[in-house]
């Protein structure tokens, strides 16, 4: 009885067991498979009657032995001559050299085009995290905008 969770041998595994090629541990599982399996049973017997049909047919040969035929074009080919590969001397190198070069002189370019003190000018857009309130926020009231300090003495600042 088959279930249907159950996994079926793929083709493959039918056929190495059609042609006796699985070794004797794969060759009774499949058999025990295929006992209780009506569908891999008529899978096989597929198998079975294409080998008959193979059979049947005559054998074919070629009217000429290609071995002889092949064996000498390669004798009579002229063989190519052995190179040992150069090894790269400094212009082997050259490419490596134009790109740091390149990249040295764009970097020293960038760096001169950047207005002096540029470091200075970022510093305190980067301190406003540390305000009360955040960059561009509406005060909720008057005592969200203005110091404690300077709201109790009644001057402001």
């Amino acid at each position: 009885m088959t279930y249907p969770h159950e996994l079926h041998p793929s083709d493959e595994q039918l056929s190495a067991y059609q042609d006796d090629e699985l070794d004797a541990a794969a060759h009774r599982r499949l058999g025990a498979h295929l006992a209780a399996c009506p569908r891999c049973t008529a899978r096989i017997a597929d198998f079975a009657a294409l080998s008959a049909d193979f059979a049947l047919l005559p054998p074919e040969s070629p009217g000429v032995d290609l071995a002889g035929v092949i064996e000498g074009r390669l004798t009579a080919a002229p063989g190519r001559p052995r190179t040992t590969p150069r090894a790269p001397g400094w212009y082997g190198l050259l490419p490596l050299g134009i790109g740091a070069a390149a990249s040295l002189a764009l970097g020293i370019a960038l760096g001169v085009a950047l207005p002096t003190g540029g470091a200075a000018l970022h510093r305190p857009v980067a301190l406003t995290v540390f305000d009360p309130f955040p960059p561009g926020s509406l005060c909720a009231g008057r005592d969200a905008c203005y110091a404690r300090g300077a709201l109790s003495s009644g001057v402001m600042r």
